[in-house]
């Protein structure tokens, strides 16, 4: 994986850097997901709160409530609207990145299909791909870090 690596919103007001290579690297299937991205589903990398600097602007933030029960901090461009990437008290040194925002996207490894019982019927799921229903224990793949 490419370290650093960076990305930004759609007009280019927020800017950040990533200086560790993520955790884990998923597709989300789930509604929010959906919405977020006006899309079939969204990616999403994990990775460390250290790691995840923001060089340009300053984003906005709402918070929701995932179907855990966990709040979730979007951040994204008060300009353009894009969100950018989120973080919660449940995970404080885990920052989510929104994949549709890296300025190269195309190595990011998907290594899980999540939410899976929300995907739309017309996605192609890639059987070699880890899959699950909901959401999975991440645990794992902090373990090693």
């Amino acid at each position: 994986m490419p370290v650093p690596f960076s990305g930004g919103c759609a007009c280019g007001a927020i800017r950040y850097t990533c200086s560790e290579e993520p955790f884990v690297c998923y597709a989300c299937h789930c509604t929010e997901c959906r919405k977020r991205t006006g899309a079939a589903f969204g990616t999403s990398l994990q990775v460390p709160a250290a790691g995840l600097a923001v060089d340009r602007g300053e984003p906005r933030m709402r918070r929701r409530t995932a179907d855990s029960g966990n709040q979730i901090d979007v951040r994204f461009c008060g300009d353009c609207g894009t969100s950018v990437y989120a973080g919660g008290p449940a995970r404080p040194h885990v920052r989510v990145i929104f994949g549709g925002t890296l300025d190269d996207p195309a190595w990011v490894p998907v290594q899980a299909n999540i939410w899976t019982r929300s995907a739309l019927p017309w996605v192609h799921l890639d059987p070699d791909i880890e899959r699950f229903e909901m959401l999975p224990d991440f645990a794992r793949y902090y373990e090693n870090r």
